[in-house]
């Protein structure tokens, strides 16, 4: 009974630490439901696909229907064309829906500003993203995704 006690007490411990606002470690990301689509997202730029089926299962309907799917994808190729892979540098959690990050293009090498919205219930598909150049000395940060860089 003990050990399940402090089994639980633990697991609650990580989510509540996992889900917290402010900066957000690469662990903290991929544990997150939210997170883990931006790593999904980042992932699939390099790979350069973005199916029907990939859209319908990590974008919300809400967006789907506003958008459609080939405004989506031509969003997606035109990030991919122009910049590159995208190198995260930052993220920082706003709330349970909202993510801002810092990336570098691997194309372009140009420092952007990129936001995620979620929906507010799981599975917390992406509901919304921008992407803007943005000025400033970010070469003091360290890539936090993909590992190797």
């Amino acid at each position: 009974m003990r050990i399940l006690a402090y089994t639980l007490l633990f697991g609650f411990a990580f989510s509540v630490v996992s889900q917290q606002k402010g900066e957000q470690s690469l662990a903290q990301l991929e544990e997150s439901p939210a997170g883990s689509k931006i790593i999904w997202f980042l992932d699939a730029l390099e790979a350069g696909e973005m199916s029907d089926q990939s859209i319908e299962k990590y974008f919300a309907p809400k967006l789907i229907d506003k958008s459609g799917v080939d405004k989506l994808k031509g969003a997606f190729e035109n990030i991919k064309n122009n910049d590159g892979r995208l190198i995260l540098y930052q993220a920082d959690r706003k709330n349970i829906t909202e993510y801002k990050l810092i990336v570098k293009g691997t194309k372009s090498n140009e420092w952007m500003a990129m936001g995620f919205i979620f929906e507010d219930d799981s599975p917390y598909r992406i509901a919304g993203f921008t992407i803007d150049s943005i000025e400033g000395a970010y070469d003091s940060l360290k890539s936090i995704y993909p590992k190797s860089n």
